[in-house]
């Protein structure tokens, strides 16, 4: 495959190149000019595990390993220039091999709390990246614990994704508790690696006009299954006729359970062959209903907007990785892993949400526990695992259509959409006080149609993001394991001296919680979950301009307890163990 970037100066360390951005990238670019929209944002709250170890994050180090960082993504060292024929990349050596003023910045913080309100800050305030600037990390030094700092790195979308920011958040850290540096592949061969995601798409060698045949195909069986997608309703929020040209102010929180109840709830998956994917969905569903039952029975929500909800599917939207189904020869010498966005969207509908007795509108008759009814009382246990079934069976039509590629990317044509947003809130942003509401609530019903959440399952982070550092020889994917992994993208491969293999036995870096943030669109209601430290998690933003804080933590409480109810304890049944996650 021949490389989409051109040479505009082969001088030797002042090499400039440049590519056109591909759809998909152009439409995040346009994104995070919208001020800063899905640009992500990765915490790390570290630990030194060695007494007296002050060159952990000092100074010289953290730029060593953030320089060793951007020459293995020089991708995260380009820049976006905008012309009348498109946006390009451009990639100019010096800012791959020498550090920008902007590139690391250093602060201190009081405590873990102080971090966490840096981070609000990041996500409420003005952009902190721009388009010569698309890549950049913060130290926070703690002066309450010497041994604690944090490391906050943020990177637009357009560069990357969370299977790449992983990958870079590993490189840092790896680097940043190691003595040695592992030499670097060339430039130019990096840049052969950063090609747009729609000419990368595994299609053989077959003729251009039978690809440009595949995406048309595609793209109309994409439109049929999105005319599909009517109706639907989402937490109550504070719609506006200027919503969607209102950048959100993101708010995020993290929901924990035990290990010992984590256990049980993947023990209880496996038992009935589903997937944590499966059951989110459902687990959403009856947790919105008990917020919804509660706030119409309190005389919140009118009758007209009741009716109108009862009868209504929902939605759900979330990202899937492409790289699996891109070049082989990419994906195995490290694209698995890669910078770069490599990821698409799925879309599943579920029935209108579970109701039991409330369906009837007898409320007098009702049996409720804290103002609504309770779980069984809205959906059974099988039939939570019918609408499990349900998620399951629209996923395998999805994954096995023999279009499956060209579907998914025939959506990711935003561009023009997503430049007229940007350029319009650009022009008008000066113009409008803060905190105008710019008009009246609109009602459910002309949100038609509306995603009920978007997000989805993130698996076990601890096979990507490990929790010591530096990483043994024997871990696959250290720098300084043998054997080649298609996760372990900018290293070649190379012999490590004895000394470093032994260097690695011992941590010096500890990873005490790391949390994955991307600021969220207009009007977006966010749900992940994710398995760390032996402990299932939920993950969730929004966008305060619309959903209230008090509304968004009800939710998260009754998803919670609903896991609990549904996959926490045995419902009677002795069905062996199976063998998926």
């Amino acid at each position: 495959m021949t490389s989409p970037w051109t040479s505009l100066d082969s001088a030797p360390g002042q090499r400039v190149f440049f590519r056109p951005l591909g759809i998909t990238e152009s439409s995040f670019y346009w994104d995070s000019v919208f001020n800063s929209t899905a640009d992500i944002v990765v915490h790390v709250h570290l630990r030194a595990t060695q007494i007296n170890d002050p060159d952990i994050h000092s100074q010289p180090n953290v730029m060593r390993s953030w320089a060793s960082v951007k020459r293995r993504f020089p991708l995260i060292a380009a820049e976006v220039q905008e012309y009348e024929s498109g946006l390009r990349f451009i990639l100019r050596e010096e800012a791959v091999t020498n550090l920008r003023p902007d590139d690391v910045t250093f602060r201190e913080v009081n405590s873990l709390h102080h971090a966490e309100c840096f981070i609000n800050d990041i996500m409420d305030g003005p952009r902190l990246l721009s388009s010569q600037l698309l890549a950049r990390t913060y130290i926070l030094r703690r002066t309450d614990k010497n041994d604690h700092f944090h490391i906050v790195i943020m990177a637009a979308h357009c560069v990357s994704d969370g299977p790449s920011m992983s990958t870079v958040l590993r490189s840092f850290l790896d680097t940043l508790s190691s003595r040695i540096e592992p030499p670097y592949v060339p430039l130019g061969e990096r840049l052969h690696m950063y090609q747009p995601l729609e000419s990368r798409l595994s299609y053989g060698n077959i003729p251009i006009v039978k690809r440009r045949w595949r995406r048309a195909l595609g793209h109309a069986i994409f439109t049929v299954w999105m005319s599909k997608f009517k109706g639907g309703h989402t937490l109550p929020g504070k719609f506006r006729q200027s919503t969607f040209g209102t950048p959100a102010k993101t708010r995020s929180y993290v929901s924990i359970f035990s290990s010992r109840v984590s256990s049980v709830i993947l023990s209880n998956c496996r038992r009935h062959n589903i997937t944590m994917n499966n059951a989110c969905y459902a687990l959403s569903q009856v947790a919105l209903a008990r917020v919804l039952s509660r706030q119409y029975l309190r005389g919140q929500i009118s009758e007209e907007e009741w009716e109108y909800r009862k009868r209504q599917p929902m939605h759900f939207s979330g990202a899937l990785n492409l790289r699996p189904y891109q070049d082989m020869d990419w994906y195995q010498t490290g694209g698995s892993g890669d910078v770069g966005f490599n990821i698409s969207f799925f879309w599943y509908t579920l029935p209108f949400m579970p109701l039991g007795e409330m369906s009837k509108g007898d409320s007098n008759k009702l049996e409720l526990v804290d103002g609504a009814p309770d779980f069984p009382a809205l959906m059974s246990f099988d039939r939570f695992l019918l609408r499990c079934a349900n998620v399951k069976a629209q996923a395998q039509e999805v994954f096995n259509h023999p279009r499956f590629v060209d579907i998914c990317t025939a959506g990711h044509d935003r561009v023009a959409s997503t430049r007229e947003v940007a350029l319009k809130w650009l022009e008008m942003r000066d113009c409008i006080p803060p905190g105008d509401d710019h008009g009246g609530i609109r009602p459910v019903q002309s949100l038609n149609p509306i995603v009920t959440q978007i997000g989805s399952t993130l698996g076990n982070m601890e096979t990507v993001v490990s929790v010591d550092y530096p990483l043994p020889s024997d871990q696959e994917l250290s720098p300084l394991c043998s054997t080649p992994h298609p996760h372990r993208a900018g290293y070649p491969v190379w012999s490590p001296p004895a000394d470093a293999v032994e260097d690695a036995k011992v941590p010096r870096l500890h990873v005490e919680y790391w949390r994955f943030l991307v600021r969220a669109h207009p009007a977006e209601l966010y749900l992940a979950a994710s398995f760390a430290n032996r402990q299932l998690q939920y993950f969730t933003s929004h966008d305060q301009h619309v959903f209230s804080e008090e509304t968004v933590q009800e939710w998260m409480r009754e998803l919670k307890d609903a896991t609990v109810w549904y996959l926490g304890q045995s419902h009677g049944d002795k069905l062996p163990l199976q063998s998926r996650l």
